[in-house]
């Protein structure tokens, strides 16, 4: 920052580089997490990562002598499972998100002129 900077000016861009900073731990976390889950019976089992994309698929060997029918119910409910998971741990990283946004909106807030 330059010596010139207002003071407000500098604080404004130094929670705007924190929420830039949270967003793209964000992301990364999203790509890199995994979430791997199996039907009832463990002949599936399908991994997303954190943006519910398919990573992985395993289907046990002989299950597809069983018929696609029975095949698609394993994978969709593997894959109902590893969504949930996913879907939990986003909404957790959401809360963390929401309660530092509101910190930074505070504290901007809390410089603002009366």
């Amino acid at each position: 920052m330059t010596d010139d900077m207002h003071p407000e000016v500098a604080a404004v861009l130094k929670q705007a580089r924190r929420l830039q900073s949270l967003m793209d731990e964000q992301l990364d976390k999203m790509a890199s997490d995994s979430f791997t889950a199996a039907d009832e019976t463990e002949t599936v089992e399908v991994t997303l990562n954190g943006h519910h994309w398919l990573k992985d698929v395993y289907i046990q060997d002989g299950l597809l002598r069983l018929g696609a029918e029975t095949v698609e119910q394993r994978v969709n409910e593997a894959l109902q499972k590893a969504s949930a998971e996913a879907s939990a741990a986003i909404d957790a990283d959401r809360q963390r998100i929401d309660a530092v946004v509101a910190e930074i909106t505070a504290e901007v807030s809390d410089r603002q002129p009366e």
